[in-house]
């Protein structure tokens, strides 16, 4: 395998994780748009994913099969920005049912 091919599989990857980690943050933005007060009052009862079941999981099924199925080494960078933005880096909001990362 040449330097140039090596440069290009990272390059590749990398672009990858960049997708993920973008569609992650579009998809947490949308809930956060569009389900404002259940936002608001999913963090006030300290259960976000009690109040936004549906919506995350929906989030979650279409990053699963965008990202984890067929590639392999993506984190769970939706999980993550769940935590940063919506629990605002607190991951008790998410309340317990939250099933956790995916990955």
């Amino acid at each position: 395998m040449g330097i140039s091919a090596i440069y290009a599989a990272g390059l590749a990857r990398a672009l990858t994780h960049s997708r993920a980690l973008r569609f992650a943050r579009v998809k947490v933005a949308e809930i956060q748009l569009y389900q404002a007060s259940q936002v608001k009052s999913g963090r006030a009862a300290r259960d976000l994913y009690g109040t936004l079941g549906p919506h995350i999981d929906d989030a979650r099924k279409a990053f699963r099969d965008r990202f984890l199925v067929p590639l392999s080494g993506v984190p769970d960078y939706l999980h993550q920005e769940l935590v940063k933005t919506l629990a605002k880096e607190d991951a008790v909001l998410l309340g317990p049912s939250y099933p956790g990362p995916l990955a």
